[in-house]
C-alpha cells in the first residue's frame, strides 16, 4: 500500500488540500465537489455544532440560524489576539482551537481521499506572517505547527506560498527559466525570483534555485477594506458629523474602520458600541445614514455586509461600473460603484505591492527585463488594476495563471512528495 503525505494552502479567504503517493499528486475534494473551501466557521448559538466553509456562509446569512461566524483568522497568527481568544456560546474559547477546528477538518478531508491517516504534511506559509515583525513572524510559524500536530499530523515542514505556487507550474515547462512569482491571496502578497528546471523539479535542496524571496501584509481582505471605507461606509455614515451641546463634530472613525475588517467585525457587537451608535441616530446630522450603522451592529450584518463589498470587488473585474443594492437593509439603498474609484481607493496599497516587487528583484540581484515567466497566483491577481501593473512590469516574460486558486495546494504536495516520501 502506498504511503501518502499532503499539502495545506491555509489561505486568509480560501483554503485548499493535495495529497500524493509518491508518484501522483492531486488536489481533493474538500467541500462536496469543490478543491477549495472559504476559510470559515459558524458557530451555531446553543449549540456543540460547527460548520465549516460554505455551509457555514449560508448558515450565518440566514435569519433563522443566529450565532458567531468567523473569517480570516490566519491573520490573527502571531498577534498578541492568539492569546486573548474569545467568547463563543457563553464561553471563552482560544484562537489555537479556533484555528485548530478548521485545520482538523481539512485533516480529515485529507484522510478519506487517501483512505489513510495522513501523517506528513507541508504547510504553506507567507513571507511574512507579520510586517517588521521577526518575533510575531516567528511565532506565528509555531503557533501553526503547534496546531498541526494537535490536528493529528506527526510530521510537519513549511513552504513559502509562492515558492510552492513555483514547484506546481514547474511541472509542465521544458526548459529552463527565470520566474517571478506573484501571490497575492486575501491576507498576504508574496513574491519570489527562482530558476525552474524541468531536468531539477524532484532535486531535494532546490536552495541554490531561489533567488529571493519578500512580502508584505496586504492582500484581498484589505482591498475590501479599502472599497468598504471608500463606498460603503460613507452610506452608513462615515464622514457626517452629529451635534454636541457646544458645537457639530465628525463620527469617530472607528466602528466604520472594525466593520470595513475581516477580522475585527466582531469587535463592534457590543452594548456600548450600540449604545454610542443610538446617540448617533438621535444627535446626527444625517439620521437615517447612522440608523443603517445600528441596525447594522444591532443585527450583526458586519459580515454580510462585506460580502456585498467582496461581490462588488469581484463584480468590477469584469466591468466598469456596478450598482449593489443593500437589501438585508430595511431601507435597501443601491450603492453605485464604479473601477476607477475602486483602484483610487486601493491605489496606495498596489503602491506598496510594487515595492516589494521592486525589493525582491533587487535581493535577487536580477532586472525585470531578465524575467522569462511571470507565475500569477491568488484570487487577487484577478483584479485588471494589478494585473496590468504586473504584465507591464516584466515586459519581456511570459505570463502564466494556470490553476491559480489550486496551485499554491498542489506545489505543497509536489513538495511534500521531496521532503518525505519512502517507499513502503
Amino acid at each position: 500500500m502506498s504511503i501518502y503525505v499532503a499539502g495545506i494552502d491555509f489561505g486568509t479567504t480560501n483554503s485548499s488540500a493535495a495529497i500524493s503517493d509518491g508518484k501522483v499528486v492531486q488536489m481533493i475534494d474538500v467541500e462536496k465537489g469543490k478543491d477549495t473551501i472559504p476559510t470559515a466557521l459558524f458557530f451555531p448559538d446553543k449549540s456543540n455544532q460547527i460548520l465549516y466553509g460554505r455551509e457555514a456562509q449560508t448558515k450565518y446569512t440566514s435569519e433563522e440560524n443566529p450565532g458567531r461566524f468567523m473569517r480570516s483568522m490566519k491573520r490573527i497568527l502571531g498577534t498578541s489576539l492568539m492569546q486573548e481568544g474569545t467568547v463563543i456560546n457563553g464561553k471563552s474559547v482560544s484562537f489555537d482551537d479556533i484555528v485548530g477546528y478548521f485545520i482538523k477538518h481539512i485533516k480529515q478531508k485529507i484522510d478519506k481521499a487517501a483512505g489513510q491517516n495522513v501523517e506528513s504534511v507541508v504547510m504553506g506559509r507567507p513571507v511574512h506572517f507579520c510586517d517588521d515583525d521577526p518575533e510575531g513572524d516567528k511565532r506565528a510559524e509555531q503557533e501553526l505547527k503547534k496546531i498541526a500536530l494537535a490536528a493529528g499530523f506527526k510530521h510537519v515542514a513549511f513552504q513559502y506560498e509562492p515558492i510552492a505556487a513555483a514547484f506546481a507550474h514547474e511541472q509542465n515547462i521544458t526548459s529552463d527559466k527565470l520566474a517571478f512569482v506573484v501571490d497575492i491571496g486575501g491576507g498576504t502578497s508574496d513574491f519570489t525570483v527562482i530558476r525552474l528546471s524541468p531536468n531539477r523539479k524532484f532535486n531535494f535542496d532546490r536552495t541554490s534555485d531561489v533567488l529571493a524571496n519578500t512580502g508584505v501584509r496586504i492582500g484581498g481582505n484589505d482591498f475590501d477594506k479599502d472599497l468598504s471605507i471608500k463606498s460603503f461606509m460613507p452610506c452608513f455614515g462615515l464622514g457626517t458629523k452629529y451635534k454636541t451641546y457646544n458645537k457639530d463634530i465628525y463620527l469617530p472613525t472607528g466602528p466604520f474602520i472594525s466593520l470595513s475588517t475581516w477580522s475585527s467585525v466582531n469587535e463592534v457587537y457590543n452594548y456600548k458600541t450600540l449604545n454610542m451608535v443610538k446617540d448617533y441616530v438621535v444627535w446626527g446630522l444625517e439620521p437615517e445614514k447612522t440608523q443603517r450603522l445600528y441596525e447594522i451592529i444591532e443585527n450583526r450584518l458586519g459580515h454580510q455586509n462585506l460580502d456585498y463589498v467582496e461581490n462588488a470587488k469581484i463584480a468590477l473585474s469584469e466591468i466598469a461600473e456596478y450598482d449593489i443594492k443593500l437589501d438585508f437593509l430595511s431601507d435597501a439603498p443601491t450603492i453605485h460603484i464604479n473601477r476607477e474609484l475602486f483602484e483610487k481607493a486601493i491605489e496606495q496599497n498596489v503602491k506598496k505591492i510594487e515595492k516589494s516587487v521592486q525589493e525582491c528583484l533587487n535581493k535577487a540581484k536580477v532586472k525585470n527585463t531578465d524575467i522569462e515567466l511571470v507565475i500569477l497566483t491568488g484570487g487577487s491577481t484577478e483584479i485588471p488594476y494589478i494585473n496590468n501593473a504586473m504584465q507591464s512590469y516584466f515586459p519581456k516574460a511570459k505570463v502564466s495563471s494556470e490553476n491559480k486558486m489550486a496551485s499554491v495546494g498542489l506545489g505543497l504536495a509536489y513538495d511534500a512528495m521531496r521532503r518525505f516520501y519512502k517507499k513502503p
